[in-house]
């Protein structure tokens, strides 16, 4: 067995910040002749968003705000809707019992997500903007004509109602669709974050 080599201290490696090469025992890189620097002090590079996505819930290239936003609208559906002498609903349990264009907002919330999940590539998601954009008004009309139907309603029978979180919840989301709807297939990244190379 050979025996190991015992040294105070480990051999320093530098690199260039041009190429980024490593280097041992020398302070200039011998192809640019610009000065060595530790790992931890090289200017970051330009950095390249990826063309493509493979991961579903991947927050990238504009996708989180539409996955939130829809996955938003879903927990609302299922969540306390409205209350009214004493009796909350859901919105589930609203258009079970009548107001069946209620259906039409998860549905949009769904078709989001059925987007989000075939198109994966950067051009693809920008030619979808507007089908997002139109996915989050067709989502948002059943909801406001609904609610003004059941104000309406209460309104003639004299109750008092109260909206719940899952109204609120409804509502953020498909906003939330809306405003991200711009950004998706763009990338976050600017050239101004990252250093050019000296």
């Amino acid at each position: 067995m050979p025996e190991r080599r015992e040294t105070a201290e480990e051999p320093k490696i530098l690199f260039c910040p041009f190429c980024r090469d490593g280097f041992e025992d020398v302070t200039e890189c011998p192809e640019h002749e610009l000065a060595l620097l530790p790992i931890d002090r090289l200017p970051r590079l330009a950095g390249k968003s990826p063309e493509e996505v493979v991961f579903f819930a991947d927050p990238r290239l504009g996708r989180g705000g539409l996955l939130l936003g829809a996955v938003l609208v879903l927990a609302g559906f299922l969540a306390p809707f409205v209350r009214a002498r004493g009796i909350s609903a859901s919105a589930l349990e609203v258009a079970i019992d009548g107001a069946h264009n209620l259906w039409l907002t998860p549905g949009a919330a769904l078709a989001v997500l059925w987007i989000l999940w075939a198109r994966r590539s950067k051009s693809a998601m920008r030619a979808a903007r507007l089908a997002v954009l139109g996915l989050a008004f067709a989502g948002a009309l059943p909801l406001i004509y609904t609610s003004r139907r059941i104000g309406l309603v209460a309104e003639a029978h004299a109750a008092e109602l109260e909206w719940l979180w899952g109204f609120a919840a409804m509502g953020s989301g498909l906003g939330l669709v809306a405003l991200a709807s711009a950004g998706l297939g763009v990338s976050a990244v600017r050239s101004s974050d990252y250093a050019a190379p000296v």
